[in-house]
């Protein structure tokens, strides 16, 4: 097995491409060594993506700042390599009950601005352990102008959440909220701790759940930003989502 030096998947010394990111290989004759002849190039039916990500702001999440910005930073770097454009939202969110709302730090903005903006985040505040994510989640969702052309771009939503959440102010539950997500077409990604309402959100919108943490290991990013890629590849190719989910809780 070899790593494809373009996304990092492991693949077979035999292989004349790349399954994930299509970059091309060519295996020289037995006994010599393996040898990249051709740069890499981007796979054929790439799109743009619309990329949001909501963020728990609350005091809860202070203790998983430095995770929080290394694992979006690094997140953004892989994703850009396979797409032709990104557009970037990051929205904050609290204790409604304490009077901490929704506020968008990055609107439409480009990967390098919401690398900047991610790591400006002050944490702090809230009340109870439960958060109000399913009302974060809900405003980010009507809030992106997500692009309404599937054969164009493609939809993602990250979220870095802890503890669990409150029901929804709009009395939307987790499950509808994550069939409107999975209807539009949006891959939702959780980066979190696993919590019965969380999962079902998860489960209902057919996304990953990954295990939040202050660090972040790399090869656990590199896969979430395969999966982000290969999803946005099978999607565009046959002209609707494949979210590649399997909810399961994974350690990042």
């Amino acid at each position: 097995m070899i790593q494809c030096p373009s996304c990092k998947t492991r693949i077979e010394k035999s292989s004349r491409s790349c399954p994930n990111c299509a970059y091309q290989i060519c295996d020289l004759s037995k006994g010599q060594s393996l040898s990249i002849v051709t740069a890499a190039r981007r796979p054929k039916n790439q799109c743009d993506l619309d990329f949001a990500t909501g963020v728990d702001r609350t005091d809860s999440s202070k203790k998983f700042r430095e995770g929080i910005s290394k694992s979006y930073i690094s997140i953004v770097d892989l994703v850009t390599q396979k797409v032709c454009t990104m557009r970037c939202w990051i929205q904050t969110h609290g204790d409604r009950d304490e009077g901490q709302h929704e506020e968008l730090i990055t609107d439409g903005g480009t990967p390098e601005q919401a690398k900047e903006d991610i790591q400006k985040v002050v944490y702090g505040g809230g009340g109870p352990p439960e958060e109000n994510h399913l009302d974060g989640i809900e405003t980010l969702l009507n809030r992106v102008p997500w692009t309404a052309d599937p054969l164009r771009s493609r939809g993602v939503i990250l979220g870095f959440l802890t503890a669990e959440t409150k029901v929804a102010e709009s009395g939307t539950t987790a499950t509808e909220l994550g069939s409107r997500i999975k209807e539009m077409g949006i891959l939702l990604i959780l980066i979190c701790q696993a919590k019965p309402i969380l999962s079902d959100l998860v489960d209902a919108a057919g996304g990953l759940m990954f295990e939040i943490t202050n660090k972040p290991d790399q090869r656990t990013l590199e896969s979430i930003a395969s999966k982000i890629g290969a999803s946005i590849v099978a999607s565009v190719a046959s002209g609707t989502t494949i979210p590649l989910s399997g909810q399961q809780t994974q350690s990042i």
